[in-house]
C-alpha cells in the first residue's frame, strides 16, 4: 500500500509540475507604447485559481534591467497611464504605481476573463488590473518577465513588435 500510495503521489506531482510548465499562470501581453518605444505597458493578471504570483524579476531586449520598472494598479473605468514619470506628481498623480518586490498578483485576476466579464455585464466593477509600466533608456523590443507562482518559477517573454 505504501509503495502505491508513493507512486501515485509521485504521479500527481509530475502531472501538476507538467502542467504547470505548459499552462502557465501569468496572463501577459504588450498593451501599449510610447511613441519612441521607450515606455512599454504590459497588462499582466494571474489566470490560476489558486496561489499568488510574485514577480521576480523584468528585463528588457538583451536581458537588460530597464531604467525603471513599476506595477500600475488601475481599474476598468480609469484605465493605465503610458508616462516616463512614476513619482506621482502631474498627470500621475491618479494613478498608483508600486513596486515590484512589495505586491503580488492574487488568483482569478486575468484581464481577458475580467474584459469578457465586464463586456457581458455591461457594467463597471471595482475589480483591479494591473499592468507593468517599463522605461528604458532604448526603444523596448522584446519584454522577460520571470516570476514565482505555487514555488515554481517561470518564464515569460514578449516580443512588442
Amino acid at each position: 500500500k505504501l509503495l502505491i500510495t508513493v507512486g501515485s503521489l509521485l504521479i500527481l506531482f509530475a502531472g501538476a509540475y507538467t502542467f504547470m510548465k505548459i499552462v502557465p499562470p501569468l496572463s501577459a501581453e504588450t498593451f501599449a507604447s510610447g511613441s519612441d518605444r521607450h515606455v512599454q505597458l504590459v497588462t499582466i493578471g494571474n489566470k490560476s485559481p489558486l496561489g499568488n504570483i510574485k514577480i521576480v524579476e523584468v528585463l528588457v531586449n538583451n536581458d537588460t534591467a530597464p531604467e525603471k520598472v513599476k506595477i500600475q494598479v488601475s481599474n476598468h473605468e480609469k484605465g493605465f497611464i503610458i508616462s516616463e514619470r512614476f513619482d506621482g506628481k502631474e498627470e500621475e498623480i491618479e494613478y498608483t504605481f508600486k513596486e515590484l518586490d512589495s505586491f503580488t498578483l492574487k488568483p482569478n485576476t486575468d484581464p481577458q476573463k475580467q474584459l469578457d466579464q465586464l463586456n457581458a455585464d455591461n457594467t463597471m466593477d471595482d475589480d483591479s488590473i494591473y499592468a507593468l509600466s517599463i522605461n528604458h533608456k532604448e526603444s523596448i523590443f522584446r519584454v522577460i518577465i520571470k516570476y514565482r507562482h505555487l514555488g515554481f518559477s517561470h518564464e515569460v517573454i514578449l516580443e512588442t513588435n
